[in-house]
């Protein structure tokens, strides 16, 4: 195995469980993500001759995850979907029982995706602005509403929970 080679498979094995992460949170199902993150497997492999830094493998496999996800999404849309009064109902949680990423599932990729590579993956505000390719600024202003939606929200079950 070349250097090269080598690199890529420890930069994936190191960054596998993250790319799980980020694509449960964007796609909610086990197999959709694994499915994004095997896509975004592929597509790094495929550039991994033309990348030049390879210290940024790690970020650049966790936005390949993101685009593998997306479209994803996008696919699905496209997707005739079932009617909604066919499906069963969820029973609902009270707020004491219901870990924080269930809360988070609820907001907004626009700010989920910040919160979660953010807070969830403990990376940088400049790593997490360089995955998501959008300005530092923007990814800490988009953290901020998140995290203001989020404790809303919490609340606003609390509040619930005590009647």
């Amino acid at each position: 195995m070349d250097d090269r080679t080598s690199v890529f498979v420890d930069a994936v094995q190191a960054t596998r469980e993250r790319m799980y992460r980020v694509a449960r949170m964007m796609l909610r199902t086990d197999a959709d993500a694994e499915d994004a993150v095997s896509t975004a497997t592929m597509i790094a492999w495929k550039q991994l001759p033309r990348l030049r830094n390879l210290d940024a493998l790690p970020a650049y496999l966790t936005r390949c995850t993101v685009n593998a996800a997306r479209a994803m999404l996008r696919r699905r849309k496209r997707e005739t979907l079932m009617d909604a009064a066919h499906l069963p109902e969820r029973p609902a949680q009270s707020g004491k029982d219901t870990p924080v990423w269930m809360y988070l599932q609820r907001l907004p990729e626009k700010y989920r995706l910040p919160l979660a590579l953010r807070y969830g993956e403990d990376l940088s505000l400049k790593d997490t602005a360089e995955i998501l390719r959008i300005p530092c600024g923007t990814v800490s202003s988009r953290a901020s509403r998140g995290l203001a939606m989020l404790r809303k929200e919490l609340e606003k079950e609390e509040a619930d929970d005590e009647r």
